[in-house]
């Protein structure tokens, strides 16, 4: 008979245990990434007696229960409605993956499905308790550097990056109706050339200059390109004598696609020569490889024409700083320049490249060029991109950097995972650290929500009541039978 009372309450402890994870789920119905929690129920045995049938040979047993008990709780890994907030840093992940996030002061390592980060003074992407988020440094094309994550850090800051490469793009025409010209080239003579284009570039300290490209026929099917630009000859320290007290004088520079590159023309001297870019067509309109001068980059599949700005002195009257300040001022002399004129597969020399650039139409000129120069930009917003990850500066110069791709944490066992508050976990083992893509998924301007079904939990809420009560009337009705049973000897 007492059995029965340590049995209903042994149920009474459980269903009181599970009344509190419901209230705990319900609590947290508004928590980001919040993952609702069951609780594991287990039977207790006390005895079992065996016995066996001489007359039929079969084995019959009494189990004597001892009630139940709570073995654990296991938290449920579905995942949680996403809401939108317009902010570029709340970020949720689609798939089964963690963030993972580290504390700059004890060093540990905790993992959370709250997105909610912003960026901190000094630039970090942190959540609200200033643990950092982890992620994967990138280079300009978004590929991921080294296979370590480390603290995601935005650059507030964008220095300056001096041109390395020039491309033309599509479309570009060359007018094919257009007649030769043999004349030498003068870019103060517009009889000298057939078209003229501006482009701005960039040296290493940010500094803008317009640049002159001009394209001339030289014969059937065959153009020349010349760039030339200026620059006052105080910011490279040319010294032109009796000249050189005019800090507004600029001077000429021509850039040359091979050999000695950098030329600069003393006002007082004729225009001098130089080799410019040549551009050879089929007869219809497609460029064409030339061994000769061009290049080709298995790697990237471009094809193009090489700048290397050396320094080295065409004039003999500059003065020995010029290569110098040429060189600090533009980046490094040695430096390689792209001039980019098409893509595509490696093709023989004299064949047409697949995706060229530059064509020559009957059709006005369409000149279209870009460069990768620009200015200094200071940070003007952050955003992540969705699906891959990355986390991409816009700055004030108009340019746009991934700076690093979001890692992801992914375990096997997920109830490895031990609970820390504050919506973090740790674990003892180590998971699979991956970039989002494929399975797990970054989304931006979102936040999970919770788990946690309402009305399921209310409805755990009732069956919790209701085995609470059932176990408190059998008390109730084991203490009625040991009253008749102690009331038998009256």
């Amino acid at each position: 008979m007492l059995r029965s009372f340590f049995n209903a309450v042994t149920g009474m402890d459980a269903s009181r245990f599970w009344i509190d994870l419901t209230s705990d789920n319900l609590a947290n119905v508004n928590t980001v990434g919040f993952k609702a929690q069951r609780p594991i129920f287990q039977d207790v045995i006390s005895s079992v007696t065996v016995g066996l049938n001489t007359v039929t040979g079969t084995l019959k047993s009494t189990t004597y229960g001892a009630g139940a008990v709570v073995d654990s709780t296991q938290k449920l890994w579905t995942i949680g409605n996403f809401k939108q907030t317009g902010i570029n840093t709340d970020l949720a992940i689609q798939g089964r993956g963690l963030f993972i996030l580290d504390d700059p002061v004890t060093q540990n390592r905790y993992y959370t499905r709250d997105g909610q980060f912003r960026i901190s003074r000094d630039g970090y992407m942190v959540n609200s308790a200033g643990l950092k988020l982890q992620g994967f440094k990138v280079d300009e094309q978004g590929n991921t550097i080294g296979t370590t994550p480390e603290d995601i850090k935005i650059e507030t800051q964008l220095p300056p990056q001096a041109v390395s490469k020039i491309s033309f793009l599509q479309p570009t025409n060359l007018n094919a109706d257009v007649s030769p010209i043999t004349a030498a080239f003068d870019p103060n003579d517009p009889n000298t050339y057939n078209y003229r284009y501006t482009v701005t570039i960039y040296d290493s300290l940010g500094n803008p200059y317009e640049a002159n490209v001009f394209f001339r026929k030289s014969a059937t099917n065959e153009w020349e390109v010349y760039i030339v630009t200026t620059l006052n000859e105080n910011e490279i320290g040319i010294n032109w004598g009796g000249d050189s007290g005019e800090p507004d004088k600029e001077d000429t520079i021509y850039i040359d696609w091979v050999g000695d590159s950098i030329t600069v023309a003393d006002p007082g001297d004729p225009t001098p020569s130089f080799t410019p870019l040549t551009l050879q067509f089929d007869s219809d309109g497609n460029l064409i490889y030339d061994t000769a001068t061009m290049k080709y980059d298995v790697q990237t599949g471009t094809y193009y024409f090489v700048l290397d700005p050396t320094g080295n002195e065409k004039v003999d009257n500059i003065n020995s700083d010029f290569q110098n300040n040429i060189g600090s001022t533009f980046g490094d002399v040695n430096e390689e320049i792209r001039i980019l004129v098409g893509e595509g597969a490696e093709v023989s020399n004299g064949s047409a490249i697949p995706l060229s650039y530059i064509n020559q139409y009957s059709g006005d000129f369409v000149i279209t060029m870009e460069q990768d120069g620009y200015s200094k930009g200071d940070l003007v917003d952050v955003f992540v991109l969705s699906e891959d990850g990355a986390v991409v500066g816009v700055y004030s110069n108009g340019k746009s950097k991934p700076l690093y791709r979001v890692a992801i944490a992914v375990f096997t066992d997920p109830e490895e995972l031990i609970k820390k508050g504050a919506n973090l976990y740790t674990s003892i083992t180590t998971p699979t650290i991956m970039v989002p893509g494929g399975a797990e998924k970054v989304r931006s301007g979102m936040l999970e929500m919770s788990n946690v079904d309402i009305a399921k939990e209310f409805i755990n809420l009732i069956t919790a009541q209701r085995a609470y009560q059932a176990n408190a009337r059998v008390i109730t009705t084991s203490n009625t039978i040991l009253d008749e049973t102690v009331n038998l000897v009256r």
